[in-house]
């Protein structure tokens, strides 16, 4: 079991990322959350940069093994975000002793991520072994195409909090065919330098 402090957009993020680290680094997780949001005042300042150095420090304060953040890119342009996320980290670590921080930019949004692994949505939304799910080369939106998928399912009565997560722990990064556009092949790797160590200790 590792312990780490995650940092996302919101509640969909704290509930589906710790599953995801669970899934690429094969370790069970502890999560403590917080969401970019609550990161601000006098000390966290503007910007993802500074509000990494808050989170971190907020980590170490709590004696937490590690640090996970993820953003999303929405309509911003990719990787502008994960460079702040990355100059941040850099910067700590010329200043401070090590820890583990696994970063990665959701392209355009968390939910790129789950549809890119068919496998993981059908069986996560409990549907037939030849429901058509849609790419995420060819979806405008992702997060409407994995709603609309939702609707459809036998689980549709239920919250993408809900559901979400079961779909993220059956996810295998093998089995996502553009991870290299998402953002997830590169936010594996992270976790498999950052976090992946933590294991044997």
């Amino acid at each position: 079991m590792i312990h780490l402090l995650f940092v996302g957009d919101g509640a969909l993020d704290s509930v589906v990322v710790p599953h995801l680290v669970e899934v690429i680094v094969g370790a069970n997780v502890e999560a403590d959350s917080v969401a970019w949001a609550r990161l601000h005042g006098d000390k966290s300042g503007h910007g993802y940069k500074r509000k990494l150095l808050f989170a971190i420090r907020q980590a170490r304060a709590r004696r937490l093994q590690g640090l996970v953040a993820t953003v999303d890119a929405d309509k911003d342009r990719p990787r502008r975000k994960l460079q702040q996320l990355r100059d941040g980290r850099e910067s700590d670590r010329m200043a401070s002793a090590h820890l583990p921080i696994g970063l990665g930019e959701a392209v355009p949004h968390l939910e790129a991520w789950l549809l890119d692994d068919p496998l993981a949505v059908r069986e996560g939304l409990g549907l037939r072994a030849d429901a058509s799910i849609p790419s995420v080369r060819r979806t405008r939106n992702p997060k409407e195409a994995l709603k609309e998928l939702l609707s459809q399912s036998s689980r549709s009565g239920e919250r993408p909090l809900e559901v979400w997560p079961d779909i993220a722990g059956k996810l295998r990064a093998d089995r996502c065919n553009h991870a290299n556009e998402t953002g997830f092949k590169d936010f594996a790797e992270d976790l498999r330098v950052e976090i992946g160590p933590l294991i044997s200790e």
